[in-house]
């Protein structure tokens, strides 16, 4: 709290010696790099002091687990009844273990097994309770875990005095449970079902709160959950689709449109003609040459945006924070079963498409659905993927737009400096949306790429390199834990295809039981998410800009990346002929400006 009040007034102290810098002209240059350094130092103490309080609560609730000899007669004990426990010599059966010198991993188990692992010793510390609510819909319902929950903690408050210890570990480890589950679940397993909610709050109220006094903060945290206004237009517009019937398999596809209730304006008059014939059917059409900007101008209201009036720092600002917001409003269990909610594994984003679609093969198998119940609000992974389409479709529109070759050279720089900018704030799923739409076939191809300075060059292939990595190892972000306390936007679609590779094959045993080791690697993956939502980008937000942006792209997106090429003459090759001719005319031009002189 202290260090919170002393970071507090130092930023207070920073923001004025900063306005005072720029209204009175006053020189603080010394000492605002002074005191952005011990603000920094400030943050990073109390994310230290937060990181240790975290682990010391939970070496706490460690102590609440019961041993793994335990486990056997625990989940074999019949629903409310009063439970009696003993030490078993044998292994648990509904339990599979690998045993090593340093002690055993859990390999493989039965819902009821591991159901009842959640009260296991070491349980939290291994991170099984988060692994566990990640993964558990591939083999049982969100209904079939409180009932056994509400069970064990029933059954544990009739037990005799001779098992106190025993009673009192289970109750405060079912405290716990609930205490993860709704945190970091809420919006998965119990917003969507009311009935749930319900029977929540009265077990809460007339069981747990009568034995100890967590229960108050249990029904604050619910409570809180939900007094949470869905102010979101990303959920209102899911809502929207649900109530007009839209019930049938959840593979449609929401369009950003809808989400950012931007009207898009088309800049053409009649439809133009698609795909790569229009290159060549309209290659001699006279471009005008009397605009000096490199851009298509978009007008909002009185306002008109064109990239060479803001820096790729500032574009690369406010495209993360227009990235991050979509990003934090899918909960990592969302981006499982994603094959059955109509992403397939090798989609690709083809930035030459102008049709709000993700483009994919138009005949596709049908895939089973792994989870045992579907979950709703799958079109929010939709509408992210979307955006990235959009993005890239924008990016590549821009530069076959432009009107000569030294202003595509311009706008190439430009693009590869913010994809940069990105990448080094390690806002990678703007990054590789940029790279994508540079590395299409149209692009490429313009002549502009034959004077991009040797820097700007060194800097595109460091970042194709990147991508390469991030495609191929989904735990690339996360190894070593370097950067896990620092905002990250990781590539969606990158992990959705690691998440596929990891998910095909069976999830069973040929004895039945459920395999954890292959269920653990998806919540590893999927965590992820989890870690980098929790630490977000605080740039200045550009309401405007962003608004500027968000037109552009809609508006980009309604036109044919080949049709743009074919009306601009900067995207073709001058033949050598050509070039002869043009350095004609302009001597005569020279020619008969002299004779005119005199």
């Amino acid at each position: 709290m202290m260090e919170r009040k002393m970071r507090s007034k130092s930023q207070k102290f920073y923001h004025k010696m900063l306005e005072a810098q720029q209204t009175k002209g006053t020189d603080y240059k010394t000492m605002v790099i002074r005191v952005g350094k011990e603000i920094d130092e400030m943050t990073n103490k109390i994310e230290f002091l937060e990181s240790a309080k975290r682990h010391l609560e939970m070496l706490y609730s460690e102590q609440w687990g019961l041993d793994h000899s335990l486990l056997y007669t625990f989940a074999t004990s019949m629903g409310q009844e009063p439970m009696y426990l003993h030490h078993s010599q044998e292994e648990c059966p509904l339990l599979l273990f690998h045993y090593i010198k340093s002690g055993s991993t859990l390999q493989a188990g039965e819902p009821l097994g591991l159901f009842s692992y959640l009260y296991a010793r070491q349980a939290l510390l291994d991170g099984y309770i988060h692994y566990f609510f990640s993964t558990y819909h591939y083999y049982a319902t969100t209904d079939e875990i409180f009932k056994f929950i509400v069970d064990k903690f029933c059954a544990a408050r009739s037990m005799s005095s001779a098992q106190a210890e025993s009673r009192t570990k289970i109750l405060c480890r079912t405290i716990d449970i609930l205490q993860v589950w709704i945190e970091n679940y809420y919006a998965v397993d119990f917003r969507p079902n009311l009935n749930l909610v319900n029977q929540l709050t009265d077990f809460i109220t007339e069981k747990i709160i009568s034995v100890d006094a967590q229960g108050e903060c249990l029904l604050k945290l619910l409570k809180k959950c939900q007094q949470e206004k869905e102010k979101d237009m990303l959920l209102e517009t899911l809502r929207r689709h649900q109530e007009c019937g839209n019930h049938a398999k959840a593979k449609k596809r929401y369009s950003i449109r809808e989400v950012l209730s931007v009207p898009s304006r088309a800049l053409r008059a009649e439809k133009m003609p698609s795909g790569v014939a229009s290159c060549f059917s309209a290659a001699h059409k006279k471009e005008s040459m009397e605009t000096q900007s490199i851009y298509i101008p978009v007008q909002s209201g009185d306002k008109e945006f064109t990239m060479s009036e803001h820096t790729a720092q500032r574009l690369a600002y406010q495209l993360t924070l227009m990235q991050q917001e979509l990003f934090r409003k899918v909960h990592p269990v969302h981006y499982l079963n994603s094959r059955y909610n109509g992403i397939g594994v090798g989609m690709e984003v083809d930035v030459s498409l102008s049709s709000p679609s993700i483009s994919r093969a138009e005949v596709e198998q049908d895939y089973p659905n792994l989870f045992v119940n579907t979950l709703g609000d799958e079109g929010l992974v939709h509408i992210q993927l979307e955006h990235a389409r959009e993005v890239s479709h924008w990016v590549a529109a821009e530069v076959v737009t432009s009107v000569s070759q030294k202003y595509q050279t311009a706008i190439l720089c430009k693009f590869i400096m913010i994809a940069r900018e990105c990448y080094d704030m390690r806002n990678l799923a703007t990054c590789m949306q940029i790279i994508d739409a540079l590395e299409s076939l149209i692009v490429r191809q313009v002549p502009a790429w034959r004077n991009l300075p040797s820097k700007i060059g060194s800097s595109f292939e460091k970042l194709k390199a990147a991508k390469i990595i991030l495609k191929g190892d989904g735990e690339s972000l996360i190894k070593n834990n370097i950067h896990h306390d620092k905002p990250t936007l990781p590539c969606s679609l990158f992990l959705l295809m690691h998440l596929q590779s990891a998910e095909i094959g069976g999830f069973t045993l040929a004895n039945g039981m459920y395999k954890w080791t292959k269920m653990k690697s998806i919540a590893k993956l999927v965590d992820q998410i989890r870690v980098f939502q929790n630490h977000t980008f605080t740039f200045e937000s550009d309401a405007e800009l962003q608004e500027l942006l968000q037109k552009r792209i809609l508006q980009m997106n309604d036109h044919d990346i080949h049709s743009l090429a074919a009306q601009h003459s900067a995207n073709f090759h001058q033949l050598a002929s050509e070039k002869s001719s043009n350095r004609f005319k302009v001597a005569f031009k020279k020619v008969k400006h002299y004779t005119e002189t005199f």
